[in-house]
């Protein structure tokens, strides 16, 4: 709208000047004369009103996708439960430990391959960005063939002793560990623009029916339907989006410019490992030493809702990262990228306490008709809730990656990890059990924004000062 104003502002310069030489201004001239000065500005509006209309299509797509497959998850470990024994469950998921640790071979290239290709998109530099592309692709293959490849002649050698079960189990750590690496690392990083966000929300759904799909097999073969629901999913998704993944490119993997890419991503791997999983992993462990088996079952049903709520804020801000690498890419001005991240942060701040609203207000009542053995979790969803405002301001904290702050980030996760520790265990001491834990990562967690965020704006000013 600015550009707008500015074309109608010179147009009437442009008659201003002819009424001061003393020629008529008739009103076809009128009428000429703002027209040939705003054309371009109607042009910049319907561009602009287009251009949001695709990133709400996107962020839409993305949060419906979310939600569904959470839904679909749900529903699918209800009947799992009622036709699967723990025994079995139980002996399946012991598997998991090979992709778990495999997961560490990612060496953090997936986080470098998120911010570099639409970074360097910005600059102008396509094929640099389509050779940082290759050597990810070409990494997460490899790896992907040697594990997957290992794995299978354990398969092949269960099969030929006749443990079918175990044969089964390591098939569905095959697919697993090929999902993992090459769509979930690789693929799902390469989907940045508006189209390519819809085509990944199908991807999503797609993998959600296949799940559904399968459900009416437990009635009869309850161990072959938890194979299948465990890789049908995974293998749907895969195929999809593999079909039509936005960057094709081939084998490259040049030994240093792979070794300077993974020096880069272990850096942002461990600050990740320590903000997410190692930090989900104290909360379990702290919230089994207060509230017991009892406390962690109800934590956990409370993110379950918590991290339902909070899918628009993530869709928003999946959408708008790709935005700001490539805007710093393009401008390389910290207080760019900030003035572009400011609106969709307070929309997403706006988006977020009406949801902890209506969360707060609407599903306690749902839980306690519907999941009366939960009724306990009703304090601790009203807590953790909160977590979505710290999440609407993720754009924010996000520019740490595209400034290339590893330490930053690192460094905030430690300190907002033993802010947590020290929250829960003060409030625990004044006779809190399971909130102690809900506050104690809650402050946690908005520490580590702060430091972050914090971080941001003081580059802004060092980039404001020396300009």
């Amino acid at each position: 709208m600015n550009h707008v104003m500015m074309h109608i502002h010179n147009a009437f310069l442009s008659l201003a000047d002819r009424a001061k030489i003393g020629q008529r201004m008739t009103a076809p001239y009128i009428i000429r004369c703002i027209a040939r000065n705003t054309m371009f500005s109607r042009h910049k509006v319907v561009d602009y009103f287009i251009e949001r209309r695709k990133t709400v299509q996107s962020i839409g797509f993305i949060a419906l996708a979310n939600i569904v497959g959470m839904m679909v998850g749900i529903l699918g470990s209800l009947v799992q439960a009622h036709y699967v024994g723990p025994d079995d469950l139980g002996f399946v998921r012991k598997y998991s430990i090979v992709a778990n640790y495999a997961a560490f071979l990612s060496l953090g290239l997936f986080i470098i391959l998120q911010r570099e290709y639409p970074f360097l998109m910005g600059r102008g530099e396509p094929e640099r960005a389509r050779r940082v592309a290759a050597i990810v692709q070409s990494w997460y293959l490899l790896v992907s063939a040697v594990i997957c490849g290992s794995l299978s002649i354990i398969t092949f050698i269960a099969l030929f002793q006749g443990l079918w079960r175990e044969a089964a189990a390591w098939f569905i750590q095959i697919v697993t560990v090929w999902a993992t690496f090459y769509t979930g690392y690789y693929l799902t990083s390469t989907f940045r623009s508006g189209q390519e966000f819809k085509r990944l929300a199908q991807g999503q759904f797609a993998s959600a029916v296949a799940g559904v799909a399968v459900l009416p097999l437990f009635v009869w073969f309850p161990f072959p339907a938890l194979v299948l629901r465990s890789v049908a999913g995974q293998i749907v998704s895969s195929v999809y989006l593999h079909l039509v993944r936005p960057v094709k490119v081939g084998w490259c993997l040049p030994w240093r410019e792979f070794a300077d890419l993974v020096q880069r991503g272990v850096r942002f791997y461990i600050g990740n490992y320590t903000r997410y999983i190692f930090w989900q992993t104290v909360e379990i462990w702290l919230m089994l030493r207060i509230g017991g088996d009892t406390g962690v079952g109800l934590f956990v049903f409370s993110k379950m809702i918590a991290e339902a709520i909070a899918q628009l804020s993530i869709a928003i801000n999946q959408v708008y990262y790709p935005r700001l690498a490539y805007t710093f890419g393009q401008s390389g001005s910290v207080l760019v990228c900030i003035k572009q991240a400011i609106k969709p942060t307070f929309l997403n701040l706006a988006i977020s306490v009406i949801a902890i609203l209506a969360a707060w207000f609407l599903i306690p009542p749902i839980v306690l008709f519907a999941f009366p053995k939960y009724s306990g979790s009703v304090a601790l969803m009203r807590i953790l809730v909160l977590q979505v405002l710290v999440m609407s301001t993720s754009i924010l904290v996000q520019m740490v990656t595209v400034l290339d702050g590893y330490l930053t980030q690192l460094i905030g996760a430690v300190v907002g990890l033993g802010v947590f520790l020290v929250t829960a265990l003060i409030l625990h001491q004044f006779g809190l059990r399971a909130e102690a834990v809900a506050w104690g990562t809650l402050t946690g967690q908005i520490v580590f924004a702060a430091i972050c965020i914090g971080w941001v704006f003081q580059k802004m000013r060092t980039e404001l000062y020396q300009t």
